[in-house]
């Protein structure tokens, strides 16, 4: 027998769900959880980031119109539809105010546009901030579809698009595969460096005192303050640049495959000190690992290890006879050597 779905739960029209999420992200109050059902969304259906990426061009008019009272009312609308109901989509409550927010931007771009006597449209006033918590990681897609996968305790925020696609890198870590287009070069600002791209894929990770870009496929520009003054280099594919506020900045080739590893949540190591192997592995818990040996911090490590999983890195060291536990609790383990003759 065949059976049909009533009107209540048919998925709602593609481009006003879009501009109901768009609106709704927009606010002060968005949660974690919010964010991840959008995401979800998003990446559920094709129509769904045709939608979105829609819906941000139409938007760039909304800077000429935000003390419009009829943009005043019809956000305020927007917003006020309460969570459940938002992931639901209900036409009734929803579709109609996403539909007069798309309306009300479409006409102030189009106003604006010709009072200026240009084509280009005002930058978007608000700028979203996405962030992801320890040991989460977490993909959205830009309105030009352009692709970020944050890393574990990462943020990034999207900035005014106009004539250039600008983001900021808080702080944290983030991939970064950009859609092609010639005329808007892609910028990512981290500290008092910029890394600019036009299609490419690449990532950028922020630390005190040190960035550090990777460059996939493509080619990026970075330009920035250094010890030795201002510095500006291109990369190519297959790269890795370090730019250190107490060095000059250096440029190295990568097994890209490995420095990646991160989007599918997992970490490779080859040789590198277990000091390094247990900074990178608390990056991803909060349950921290602890080396109070100097000996034991320096024993190369080798392996492929999933972020988060404390307690399996630590079995592994183990069984293989590098270190043992010694104190260990909720919040810590301490890594010992083993006793001799064990």
């Amino acid at each position: 027998m065949t059976s049909t779905r009533s009107e209540k739960e048919r998925p709602e029209d593609p481009a006003s769900a879009a501009a109901v999420w768009f609106a709704r992200l927009q606010g002060g109050d968005v949660s974690l959880q919010e964010r991840r059902d959008f995401q979800r969304w998003l990446g559920a259906d094709a129509r769904h980031a045709e939608a979105w990426a829609s819906v941000g061009a139409t938007w760039h008019g909304l800077s000429s119109v935000e003390d419009d009272p009829a943009f005043t009312a019809l956000r305020a609308d927007a917003l006020s539809v309460d969570a459940s109901r938002a992931r639901r989509f209900n036409r009734r409550d929803l579709g109609l105010a996403a539909a007069g927010l798309v309306a009300v931007a479409g006409a102030a771009a189009l106003g604006w546009r010709r009072l200026a006597g240009r084509d280009e449209a005002p930058a978007v006033v608000d700028e979203p901030v996405f962030t992801t918590a320890v040991g989460e990681r977490s993909t959205f897609r830009l309105a030009d579809n352009s692709v970020v996968t944050l890393s574990t305790d990462s943020a990034v925020r999207v900035n005014h698009w106009d004539r250039e696609r600008r983001l900021t890198l808080l702080k944290g870590q983030a991939y970064f595969q950009v859609a092609k287009d010639k005329t808007r070069p892609f910028i990512v600002t981290a500290g008092d460096k910029s890394v600019t791209a036009v299609g490419t894929a690449f990532d950028v990770r922020l630390e005190p005192g040190k960035l550090s870009v990777t460059l996939v496929e493509g080619r990026v520009r970075i330009a920035g303050a250094s010890p030795n003054g201002p510095r500006r280099v291109e990369m190519s594919a297959g790269s890795r640049l370090v730019a250190d506020d107490r060095a000059d900045w250096t440029i190295a080739t990568v097994d890209t495959a490995k420095a990646a590893a991160w989007l599918q949540g997992r970490l490779v190591f080859d040789g590198e000190p277990l000091s390094a192997v247990v900074a990178e592995m608390n990056r991803f818990s909060d349950r921290k690992l602890d080396i109070a040996d100097p000996a034991l911090a320096a024993t190369s490590v080798s392996g492929v290890f999933k972020t988060g999983q404390v307690d399996a890195f630590v079995a592994a060291l183990r069984s293989y006879g590098l270190v043992e536990v010694g104190h260990s609790d909720e919040r810590h383990i301490e890594l010992v050597r083993p006793a001799r003759g064990a």
